[in-house]
């Protein structure tokens, strides 16, 4: 038996931690993954209400956004108040798929780390991981990373949409950062093994979406944004002999640095964090 095998077994199910939850009189916050427990005990330190974190685990479900949401559902149905979630937008609002639950909030952009980007930590974290002669402008260098991750945003949507089952697991970074769109469209697409009339297919598809001029906030993929920056920080702007940043630990520089802005004293009130 693997490790994921024994992991999962181990895991509770929604229902299961619904149950854990209901007998328990504290309050809760349900989060997808461990990058945004990091962020709101961050936040928790700067003010907002204290919760205890549980992190899903996918047991039972398609992933750890449907986990959040069932246990949301199941705690609503028991008219239980102790618990709320936050799950990523992903690809709802250019959808028009939201699914309004109570107690169950989305981040105000696609994900996680669009928040983190679009925050001042940004401007702190790019002035620790560049050099003072290669340093960019913030705005600048965000341009770069929007600019060069919206083509594979917009594959991941139509993957999405189609149910394509493209692999996005192994992205060259390097390749996103120095080509232009289109070659590197076309050099995602033959990895995938496509024949022709479904290259033709999926470039059509592409297209029509490109001609929505969808806000970078809401086709860009966080992991795509730290990825590419994570492969800046080589050398561009970086030092002759630099070290590497990878995008987990640009991440946690980035929540180290995030400051929450408002008076919020709990998680329904953060205006500048989720789509309220």
């Amino acid at each position: 038996m693997d490790k994921g095998t024994t992991i999962e077994k181990m895991s509770l199910s929604p229902v299961e931690l619904a149950d854990e939850l209901s007998m328990i009189n504290k309050d809760y916050l349900v989060v997808e993954g461990q990058s945004d427990k990091n962020f709101w005990e961050h936040l928790q330190q700067e003010g907002l209400k204290k919760r205890q974190i549980r992190v899903a685990n996918k047991k039972q479900c398609s992933g750890n956004k449907e986990y959040v949401k069932r246990v949301i559902t199941i705690m609503n149905q028991r008219n239980r108040e102790n618990v709320i979630g936050i799950i990523d937008l992903d690809y709802d609002f250019v959808q028009n798929n939201i699914e309004y639950i109570d107690n169950l909030y989305y981040y105000r952009y696609i994900d996680l780390e669009n928040i983190l980007v679009q925050s001042s930590a940004f401007s702190e974290v790019n002035a620790l991981i560049s050099s003072s002669k290669k340093k960019l402008r913030d705005d600048d260098l965000k341009d770069i990373l929007y600019e060069k991750s919206y083509i594979l945003g917009i594959l991941r949507l139509v993957n999405d949409i189609e149910k394509y089952n493209f692999s996005f697991e192994e992205v060259d970074y390097k390749k996103l950062l120095d080509y232009d769109k289109e070659k590197f469209l076309q050099y995602f697409l033959s990895k995938m093994d496509l024949k022709k009339v479904q290259r033709s297919k999926v470039c059509s598809e592409i297209e029509e979406l490109i001609k929505r001029e969808y806000d970078y906030k809401y086709i860009c993929n966080g992991h795509d944004l730290l990825g590419i920056l994570s492969q800046l920080t080589k050398k561009k702007i970086s030092n002759d002999n630099p070290i590497q940043y990878t995008e987990e630990i640009i991440e946690k520089m980035l929540v180290l640095g995030y400051r929450k802005m408002e008076t919020a004293l709990d998680v329904g009130e953060c205006l500048n964090e989720l789509l309220i």
